[in-house]
């Protein structure tokens, strides 16, 4: 991480990663093929902060499907931990990739509860596909991380996920009543 914040991700070199980590090549390679599955492991770290914080949220829901998006929050705080490193990956050439797999893991989380929502009111369906508003809901929060890790005056975390929940309740509350 500190690699980024001095140069562009598409200039860090292995060897600059094995020096600056003090490990050795073949322990590397042992463990990652190369620097982009180094930074893809990463974000299965993320997937698991994720997915721990959905589940001790202290906080219940509002409403039953309000847990769909549960995983809002935690992102912004983290987001806002590594403000500096995400914002160096986002205008890098490693943007797409780390867009796609932000996206990805963001959809793995709705997805599943998604899933759960729906079992839980023993419906079979609702008026769009599932696989559509995961796609909705997580594109439309990849766009307001991206917008407000951009900001030159952001504001916090908090106040940034209301924007993102003022944004796509009403999507879910017409879904789910």
């Amino acid at each position: 991480m500190s690699l980024i914040l001095e140069k562009k991700y598409e200039s860090i070199t292995v060897q600059e990663i094995l020096d600056r980590a003090d490990v050795g090549r073949s322990t590397f390679y042992m463990h990652f093929q190369d620097k982009d599955e180094l930074l893809f492991d990463g974000f299965q770290y993320l997937q698991s902060f994720l997915e721990s914080a959905q589940e001790v949220s202290g906080t219940p829901p509002r409403n039953s499907y309000d847990r769909i998006i549960g995983f809002s929050l935690p992102m912004f705080e983290h987001a806002q931990e590594y403000r500096r490193v995400n914002r160096a990956l986002l205008g890098s050439n490693a943007e797409a990739v780390v867009r796609r797999r932000i996206h990805s893991v963001l959809a793995g989380i709705v997805s599943r509860e998604l899933k759960l929502e729906l079992q839980r009111r023993k419906r079979a369906s609702i008026p769009v596909s599932p696989e559509l508003l995961t796609h909705f809901l997580v594109s439309a929060y990849t766009s307001v991380l991206t917008w407000w890790l951009n900001s030159r005056n952001p504001v916090s975390p908090e106040e940034i996920d209301a924007a993102y929940r003022r944004l796509v309740v009403p999507c879910l509350a017409s879904i789910f009543g």
